[in-house]
């Protein structure tokens, strides 16, 4: 039984789950059975192996899928948002920085924009730079340092964006 809400009809899954990006573990065959279960599958493209990157793309197959990055490694590595690109993900999700460099062009070639934030100010900041959808990372996700628990980030988030923009909360 499908569930609908702002999230899946906007991915266009049936269940609001998404696989998280975790760098050269998100494989191709992870995310593409993510999404054929009904969830949405999410490359962990990290800090940027393109190699790693090119292959799991094919092993994913025909599967509609995201891919995710740090955006600051991405800096680093323009080529590998046009090798994303050129791969037509339906979303590419950003983590760890300043989404404005990207966000038109993962837009323009009809990707969503999924961000990861680690605050109410990132959120915001986001929402403002046209993120189609958020993902709360509190302290328990991913041990990435934050202080704030993923528990009361996620409603200072939900009341921050407000409604045009699903907000998902980071497992952990």
């Amino acid at each position: 039984m499908a569930i609908h809400t702002t999230l899946t009809d906007r991915l266009g899954i049936r269940h609001p789950v998404l696989l998280a990006p975790m760098d050269l573990v998100a494989d191709g065959r992870l995310a593409a059975a993510v999404s054929a279960a009904g969830g949405f599958g999410i490359l962990g493209g990290g800090y940027g192996e393109e190699s790693w990157l090119r292959k799991e793309f094919d092993a994913a197959g025909k599967a509609r899928i995201g891919v995710g990055f740090i955006t600051w490694s991405m800096a680093r590595q323009p080529h590998l948002l046009d090798l994303t690109l050129e791969r037509k993900p339906a979303a590419v999700m950003l983590s760890f920085g300043d989404p404005a460099p990207h966000a038109d062009r993962i837009k323009r070639a009809g990707a969503l924009l999924i961000c990861q934030v680690q605050s109410v100010a990132m959120a915001k900041d986001a929402a403002a730079k046209g993120a189609d959808i958020i993902v709360a990372q509190g302290a328990e996700a991913g041990g990435h340092g934050v202080s704030v628990s993923t528990m009361p980030l996620v409603p200072a988030i939900v009341d921050a964006v407000g409604e045009s923009v699903p907000v998902v909360a980071a497992g952990g």
